[in-house]
């Protein structure tokens, strides 16, 4: 009987380990989503690549943004935080007018691993409705917050055919204060249908803004195009 019961709890204690191994990995994997659509970049031969940006809109570093963006017309897409949208909808409205993209990230970025399936469907359906308001009228694209996903929220945005966009350049330029480092590492790891993630939102933004126009100079200058998500997923090959 003892031995019974120590082969019982070493079982139960490595199948513990393996499903919370099996879980972070469906929750960080940029391999593998187990429900619905997920992209990190796109299959293509044209010289071509998406900028987005995170957590905004956040004055006024997502309006300096625009001001680079405009200069170079270069389209970008903002994954947007729905609460972040209501207070700065001034902002929010002229990404609209000059062209870029608007994504849900959730109404107010929380994580939506290990919680309730009525909580995701409230972030995601609250967010839409803001981008909604602003008469946002196509599919809207959706990017988990954190990147992470796990189960119940790749079921609810396959049951509502949302496309879940991550990255395949992070540049991590929420980690860093040196612009010229960012640009660095997002020029040498782009490639054609690259996607990169940057932030807008979350804190002080100087040095995305700096990394951004070097970004868009040097990749112009080497025969790049900057569309939005959408455009880009229109030219997978």
């Amino acid at each position: 009987m003892t031995v019974f019961l120590a082969a019982f709890l070493l079982f139960t204690v490595f199948s513990i380990f393996f499903i919370r191994r099996a879980l972070n990995w469906l929750g960080t994997s940029y391999k593998f989503q187990l429900f619905g659509k997920m992209i990190t970049c796109v299959d293509t031969h044209e010289k071509v690549l998406a900028l987005t940006y995170d957590d905004g809109p956040n004055p006024p570093y997502t309006d300096s943004l625009l001001d680079i963006l405009r200069k170079f017309d270069a389209k970008a897409t903002f994954f947007t935080v729905g609460e972040n949208v209501e207070n700065n909808v001034g902002t929010a409205r002229r990404m609209i007018s000059e062209g870029h993209e608007l994504g849900n990230h959730s109404y107010s970025h929380k994580r939506l691993v290990g919680t309730r399936l009525e909580t995701i469907r409230s972030e995601i359906q609250k967010a839409d409705d803001v981008l909604s308001g602003l008469g946002i009228r196509s599919n809207i694209l959706f990017r988990a917050p954190y990147g992470l996903k796990r189960i119940r929220l790749p079921w609810e945005l396959a049951r509502r055919q949302k496309t879940n966009v991550l990255w395949n350049v992070d540049p991590k330029d929420y980690q860093s204060l040196n612009s010229e480092e960012i640009a660095s590492f997002v020029i040498s790891n782009v490639k054609p249908g690259s996607i990169v993630l940057f932030h807008d939102g979350g804190g002080d933004r100087t040095q995305t803004v700096a990394a951004t126009e070097i970004v868009i100079q040097q990749l112009q200058h080497e025969g790049y195009q900057f569309k939005t998500v959408t455009e880009l997923m229109a030219l997978q090959a």
